[in-house]
């Protein structure tokens, strides 16, 4: 963020309520004072120490455990509506006036640490926004409330630190590599030294029964151990400084649903991981202790075990928000003072003794739910528009078969058509030269004229043979003598027989021989003349 000029204010904000920070001065302690840096303004924000932390939320752990609807150990319900037969009504049974009374005090308590951590970091946030001030933060060690605020501040101020990547980031630059003592604040596998360089983890177990009730675990309390220096180490040093975060984000997460790309679903999944023990990246108090226990070679990376979720469940996954705006929350998010009322942050404190109240309404299961039903929609769109391409794909090929089947239909009309013209030609060409041409589609049946005194018909057996379907049978005859006056074809009769004389035809029992043998099928036929009954009367004496 660019400065506004070279004289911008610097706060040095503690963390801490002022009686603790002056308690501290005794013991050689204390804070800064604005006297001795010009320019610089000194603030304390009030939160409370580790310890108080802890019993506040024991406190608020015991009274929801013994009062949900399920208790820790499967029990019924404390707070669950009972009959009453004598009413004929219902109360509310294992409860009572004194008992809700203690609930808010004890839920209010842990919501006003809850309220403190988050007014400090957007407080932090906004002085860096609004003013490009220069913010120092600090606590009594600055491995707790310090990693709390700065957290929370680089959360508010870059949108990259509200994606799945920039979260990564954000935990292992500030709460990581700073040295939050995870192994203390947790009660999980700390690491021991044992003379010279040997080191080994001790697995610490907590109070109660980590797997009927995660969220007893989350509190950090120790239990019995036979190394009493270790149980007392332990229980003195747990705080539930992680949660507390976690917790802040929630409710940031309420107030902007569309701001971040993770859910709560995936904070709560997120702290069971890191209580679990199951990966190595949260264990012993420092970056140096992983290094000398070979945490990294031997234990398997949260993140990637995560990320393997998201992949297999795809944009529907829980962990992923359904309702993440990159574009619309690419500024810095400074909420007013007035909507940093927290509330109980349902998803981890009752989801297991007050199980359909946890859903919290329901709001990001119900998106999901829809954005579901909107990807399904979406695949059966493109499957209907896939089909439907395929269905034009095949219309086309179909009319482009249709168009090259009519251009044969096409093709082959007009090449009978022009059949159809040549056969009439040929027919008038011959019946030119006096013969008379019948067109059959019978193999065996051949036309006879009635109007012949005597015809030549072609063989139908040998063009049978060559084609077994009905073929079209030529019939040539030839015009009777009474006949070949009236035709045109008169004088071509004259030209071709010489037998032919102004009397009229020589042949006076049989048509013209000639004329016959020359025009059968179109070919001359030889073979007629083999036939022929040649008598010595039809050619005149010398």
């Amino acid at each position: 963020f660019p400065a506004s000029n070279i004289n911008r204010k610097l706060y040095i904000v503690d963390a801490r309520p002022r009686a603790n920070a002056l308690a501290n001065g005794a013991k050689g302690g204390g804070s800064e004072s604005s006297s001795n840096y010009p320019k610089s303004e000194v603030l304390f924000l009030g939160i409370q120490n580790i310890h108080t932390m802890r019993d506040s939320l024991s406190r608020l752990r015991d009274y929801v455990d013994a009062h949900g609807s399920i208790s820790s150990n499967g029990s019924s319900s404390a707070v669950s509506l009972v009959g009453d037969r004598r009413n004929r009504g219902s109360t509310w049974g294992g409860g009572s006036l004194n008992s809700m009374t203690q609930f808010s005090s004890m839920l209010g308590e842990w919501l006003n640490h809850i309220q403190n951590i988050l007014v400090g970091a957007s407080w932090i946030a906004a002085q860096i926004a609004q003013e490009s001030a220069s913010v120092l933060v600090h606590c009594s060690d600055g491995w707790d409330r310090t990693t709390q605020l700065i957290a929370l501040a680089c959360l508010l101020l870059d949108p990259y630190y509200r994606t799945f990547d920039g979260f990564q980031a954000l935990v292992e630059k500030d709460w990581l590599a700073f040295g939050h003592p995870f192994a203390e604040r947790l009660g999980i596998p700390t690491v021991s030294e044992n003379g010279g360089s040997q080191y080994e983890l001790l697995r610490q177990p907590s109070v109660g029964n980590l797997t009927s009730s995660p969220s007893r675990g989350s509190l950090g309390t120790p239990g019995s151990s036979s190394n009493t220096s270790v149980q007392s180490q332990t229980s003195n040093n747990s705080s539930p400084i992680l949660l507390q975060w976690l917790d802040c984000i929630a409710q940031l997460l309420r107030l902007y649903p569309a701001a971040f790309q993770f859910s709560s679903k995936f904070l709560v999944d997120f702290m069971d991981c890191v209580l679990s023990c199951r990966f190595g990246n949260f264990l012993c108090n420092s970056e140096r202790e992983r290094e000398q226990s070979g945490v990294t070679s031997s234990c398997h990376c949260m993140w990637t075990y995560l990320a393997d979720l998201r992949a297999s469940g795809g944009s529907f996954h829980e962990h992923i928000n359904p309702f993440y705006d990159r574009e619309r929350y690419w500024l810095p998010l400074v909420p007013p003072a007035a909507a940093l009322a927290p509330t109980l942050w349902p998803q981890f404190y009752l989801r297991w003794t007050c199980p359909p109240e946890s859903q919290g309404g329901g709001l990001e299961s119900h998106g999901h739910s829809m954005r579901k039903k909107y990807e399904a929609s979406v695949k059966s769109k493109e499957m209907a528009e896939s089909r439907s391409r395929d269905i034009k794909m095949k219309m086309e090929s179909m009319l482009t078969d249709l168009q090259r089947e009519r251009r044969a239909s096409s093709s082959a009309l007009a090449m009978a058509q022009r059949a159809r013209r040549e056969n009439v030609a040929i027919k008038r060409a011959i019946q030119t030269i006096g013969c008379t041409v019948n067109f059959s589609t019978n193999e065996n049946q051949v036309d006879k004229s009635e109007e012949m005194s005597y015809s030549f018909r072609r063989e139908a057996d040998t063009v049978s043979q060559q084609d077994d379907n009905a073929d079209l049978s030529v019939s040539i005859s030839a015009i009777e003598d009474s006949l070949v006056s009236e035709t045109p074809s008169n004088q071509v009769c004259e030209t071709l027989c010489p037998f032919r004389s102004r009397e009229g035809c020589r042949w006076p029992h049989a048509a013209c021989a000639q004329l016959g043998s020359q025009f059968v099928g179109l070919k001359a036929n030889f073979d007629a003349f083999d036939r022929l009954s040649v008598k010595d009367c039809y050619f005149p004496k010398e």
